[in-house]
């Protein structure tokens, strides 16, 4: 009798929870495995975006996208629906490793079921690190794109995490983050937002943390990718009826100068461009000291820029003439200007760094 007692009382108020739980994760979503939307998950943290985006293109198909962006959180903060003439669909995430590339086209194709007209990939000079692989996977515990895929495969997978805690855990932060806004949420739309402005001070506190992360982690260490060529010349080869277009991710001007002027990355740096052009023809270039990066207001952190310079960024790719980009911001660079463009950058700023002359003069050992 006890045990029946115990039971009663235990045991029948879970199960009758149970399907309450089961509503509500259902109804916020936040692994994205549905598509409805309301006013209560419209503001969600990207917790795990390789996963959540995984599942909201393998639910929901990509037969509407004809173009696919790729890139770091440094892209995947640009708002997909500001390319002008493209269907976009951003699947860029947090670190996304260049040798990763392949990876997630394959997936994407697959779940569309062709190829896409275009592909449009934000590069980062870090990205050329040889060492920065090992430091991802060990933050990802080792997971490669595909596991991600195998997840949304998985029978029932989007019904079975309705039940879950975790999933709750994630749900009851979507509503917080309704009253309670963070420098990242998503919507519904794919689009991922910083939802305040970060103060001058807290900003300062940012770069200079951000500068120092790299720079343990990175830059201290940093030899270069021998293979980044190839896997770009990978890409080209395996998808020859896709336009490619690459563009280089805006950094802060203190970041720049810090970690790639005065770390003597210089011929590292000219290398990832002149690699990059090499295999495409042209890149879009923002990463360098020109309107937008000196001015830190444009800045939440060392190297994220506001939603209105995205705005301008996806505006020059797409070609849309806007009297607001300044003509230094994402200069088109090719076989036949990329030597005029090194050589006035760097004549325009080695006065305020006297120790590049040697670097660029001298021949490397």
């Amino acid at each position: 009798m006890n045990y029946h007692k115990a039971f009663k009382v235990w045991a029948i108020p879970v199960i009758a929870t149970l399907p309450a739980v089961f509503f509500f994760n259902w109804f916020i979503d936040p692994l994205w495995c549905f598509s409805h939307s309301n006013r209560f998950n419209n503001v969600q943290p990207g917790f795990n975006e390789r996963q959540q985006k995984t599942n909201r293109i393998y639910f929901t198909g990509l037969n509407q996208y004809d173009t696919l962006l790729l890139g770091s959180s440094r892209t995947a903060y640009i708002d997909q629906h500001d390319f002008k003439g493209m269907n976009v669909f951003n699947y860029a995430a947090d670190n996304m490793l260049p040798s990763e590339y392949e990876k997630w086209i394959e997936i994407a194709t697959s779940i569309k079921g062709g190829d896409f007209k275009t592909i449009i990939i934000g590069i980062d000079f870090f990205g050329t690190a040889k060492n920065y692989d090992k430091e991802i996977r060990k933050y990802y515990n080792e997971l490669t794109p595909y596991h991600y895929f195998r997840q949304a495969e998985e029978p029932f997978y989007r019904y079975k995490n309705l039940l879950s805690l975790d999933t709750l855990k994630y749900a009851l932060e979507s509503i917080k983050r309704i009253y309670d806004p963070t420098i990242s949420d998503y919507d519904r739309k794919n689009v991922r937002h910083c939802s305040i402005i970060v103060s001058d001070n807290m900003k300062q506190k940012r770069i200079q943390s951000n500068i120092m992360e790299y720079k343990k982690h990175l830059t201290d260490k940093y030899i270069y990718r021998k293979e980044w060529k190839a896997i770009l010349k990978r890409l080209k080869s395996r998808y020859p009826q896709t336009r490619f277009i690459l563009f280089t991710t805006p950094v802060s001007e203190p970041f720049f100068k810090t970690l790639i002027l005065e770390a003597n990355h210089i011929r590292d740096y000219e290398r990832w461009l002149r690699e990059s052009i090499e295999v495409f023809g042209e890149i879009y270039h923002f990463m360098d000291m020109n309107t937008i990066t000196a001015d830190l207001d444009n800045f939440f952190d060392a190297h994220h820029v506001y939603a209105k310079i995205d705005r301008l960024l996806a505006w020059r790719i797409s070609g849309q003439n806007e009297k607001n980009i300044p003509d230094d911001f994402g200069i088109l660079l090719n076989q036949t200007n990329i030597d005029s463009y090194l050589n006035k950058f760097w004549n325009m700023h080695r006065t305020n760094l006297p120790s590049i002359t040697s670097i660029l003069h001298n021949p490397e050992p």
